[in-house]
């Protein structure tokens, strides 16, 4: 019996994509509105995008479990792909959960720390290894996104003082309100994460290009 063979590479770079994306979009409104003490349209934007990102999540993890069980791709690329994947989909699930639960983010913030360490590592020892036929360019997409992930558990510290602990008190880490005290501090963190994400965009953005045009025009 044949079995199909399944190339799900081009839509996961693709919704790597809209992950930067939506994070960027989600960070820079809930960032502004926040620095504009307008706390009602900073939560309001916060939700909407936990929101989104909560779906494009689900997808990416439904793909990931099923790659994890399935083993559809030769060796190694089935762990190079699909672990880092579905540790992504958990940060975007939890943190979709979290705000829409109004509970403290930076608990998921402290995953995507570690998360973020993991996928750099991946990305290094792949790129040692040789495993794609476009390494550098593959070894900046993992890059960028564990950078992604460290950084973001500081930008959840930030969501729980600034926006989410304005309602919700429980939700900020520390009863003092860190971010009122050093506001060029928080201010220089949110920009930067800002940056590496619009960077780990690009990267997956090239990457993608590559490989949709490839994939097109030789498909298995």
């Amino acid at each position: 019996m044949n079995m199909g063979f399944v190339d799900d590479l081009t839509l996961i770079l693709d919704l790597l994509v809209l992950v930067s994306a939506a994070v960027f979009y989600t960070a820079m409104f809930t960032w502004w509105h926040a620095r504009k003490n307008d706390s009602a349209r900073a939560q309001a934007h916060l939700k909407e995008g936990a929101g989104v990102l909560g779906l494009i999540g689900g997808i990416l993890g439904a793909i990931s479990l099923w790659g994890e069980m399935a083993w559809p791709l030769p060796g190694p690329y089935n762990i190079y792909f699909f672990d880092p994947l579905l540790m992504l989909a958990l940060v975007l699930v939890g943190f979709a959960i979290a705000v829409w639960r109004r509970l403290p983010t930076h608990f998921v913030g402290m995953l995507s720390l570690v998360i973020g360490a993991g996928v750099a590592y991946y990305g290094a020892r792949a790129y040692l290894l040789g495993l794609t036929q476009d390494p550098f360019e593959t070894l900046l997409l993992y890059l960028g996104f564990g950078a992604v992930g460290i950084l973001a558990f500081p930008a959840t510290l930030y969501v729980d003082w600034a926006v989410q602990g304005h309602t919700e008190p429980g939700a900020s880490p520390l009863a003092s309100n860190w971010v009122a005290q050093y506001p060029r501090f928080w201010t220089a963190i949110v920009v930067l994460f800002l940056l590496l994400v619009i960077l780990a965009g690009f990267a997956a953005l090239a990457y993608g290009f590559n490989t949709v045009w490839s994939h097109l025009g030789s498909p298995p």
